[in-house]
């Protein structure tokens, strides 16, 4: 049997982008998600393989989850993770039958959900500017007000008023704010049959009402069923995962007043202060290709490239293994990156740790020689021989 129709909603603070398809795709070295109409992996694309890697988060939600995947979405973003939430319930989904669609009009189920994942499929809890978003996705909502809508938010300073937002939506479709902490979970909620869901322990200091309506929304082994759900679950204040409050323990302050004194303090070396300018090369890890690593496969290694003297830095060798190249610039201080570079480069990918990655085109792998210069916001102390704040640097790559 057909599975249902479901709109995924992935809504950031640009606008609501919706998921247009779903597909194992055995020909990839890895998972990678795509723009409508667009070859290129988005710039998020390595966060998506290693989330759907073999034994990774995804792989644990059943069918083809742990194989490679083509994911489309109607356009794209620059950062964060909150769509990692509305990505894993598609996967979740997808391995019980479901259909994406992309129109509102067209769906059986209109699924609206945000947030960060651990490894363990946990939500994270965040400020995730939930009220700018469900502000932003007002007019896609309400393109279909008849469709039933499902929400999963996570914990952070702005739920409650949230779940508020979206009852005062007044839509005519039924509305299930799901009461789910884990993928799995609300995955499980959203394909239970009608009439199994039951009222569960919640941790203490949470109450969750239920009401009798219940509401069919469409079918996956024979329904999707709704249960209207009218108290919502506030967060928990105060409590260690509570990013907005942390409290912290009064032991130290006791324990203090017995502790013996502490040892009197040594002279620590003086931390360095961050150069200008660092480039790194990113090469293929052994075994590995630039193909797997472009696609999020496998981490690159990075390399420094060394000073040759004045402006200039030791050529860098263009051998099969290298993929690229990282550059970034010290706190307070922007960068101009050569066009010779950006000519022979993908387009610039933000790093783990802030750096703009280079990967180079299949066509661009020829002796090039670029020049990268740090301009001030505003001025910075560097350490001795660093390269002064608007000075270049050149970097040759060479066969």
């Amino acid at each position: 049997m057909t599975g249902p129709s479901i709109l995924v909603v992935i809504p950031t603070t640009g606008g609501p982008l919706r998921l247009r398809s779903l597909n194992p795709r055995p020909g990839l070295p890895a998972s990678a998600a795509f723009a409508d109409g667009d070859y290129r992996p988005l710039p998020w694309s390595g966060d998506y393989a290693r989330l759907c890697a073999p034994g990774g988060p995804v792989a644990r939600l059943g069918g083809e989850a742990g194989a490679p995947h083509e994911l489309r979405l109607s356009g794209s973003f620059d950062a964060g993770r909150s769509w990692e939430v509305p990505v894993c319930l598609a996967h979740g989904l997808s391995a019980r039958g479901a259909r994406f669609v992309g129109e509102p009009a067209q769906a059986d189920l209109i699924l609206w959900a945000t947030g960060a994942v651990d490894r363990d499929l946990t939500l994270v809890p965040g400020d995730y500017a939930l009220l700018d978003k469900i502000e932003r996705s007002g007019a896609l909502l309400a393109e279909a007000p008849d469709v039933p809508l499902a929400i999963l938010l996570p914990e952070g300073p702005e739920r409650g008023e949230a779940e508020a937002a979206f009852r005062a939506l007044g839509r005519s479709g039924a509305l299930r704010i799901l009461q789910a902490e884990t993928v799995p979970a609300a995955v499980d909620a959203l394909t239970r049959p009608k009439g199994a869901d039951r009222p569960k322990p919640h941790r203490r200091g949470r109450r969750l009402v239920l009401t009798a309506g219940a509401v069919t929304a469409a079918c996956l082994v024979g329904f999707i069923g709704f249960i209207a759900l009218n108290a919502r679950q506030p967060p928990v204040i105060g409590s260690a995962s509570d990013p907005a409050t942390g409290s912290a323990s009064a032991e130290p302050a006791r324990r203090a007043e017995t502790d013996p004194p502490a040892p009197p303090a040594v002279d620590e070396p003086t931390p360095k202060k961050p150069t200008a300018i660092r480039v790194e090369e990113l090469r293929a890890p052994p075994g590995s290709s630039c193909r797997r690593v472009a696609f999020g496969a496998d981490a690159p290694e990075r390399r420094p490239v060394a000073p040759e003297g004045g402006d200039r830095l030791a050529p860098t060798r263009l051998g099969p293994d290298l993929c690229g190249l990282a550059i970034a610039a010290a706190p307070g201080l922007r960068l101009e990156i050569g066009p010779e570079l950006r000519a022979a480069a993908l387009p610039p990918v933000r790093l783990d740790d802030g750096a703009q990655g280079f990967f180079l085109r299949e066509g661009g792998r020829q002796n090039l020689v670029y020049a990268v210069q740090a301009l001030p916001e505003a001025a910075a102390g560097l350490e001795a021989g660093a390269s002064p704040p608007g000075a270049r640097l050149i970097h040759a790559l060479t066969r």
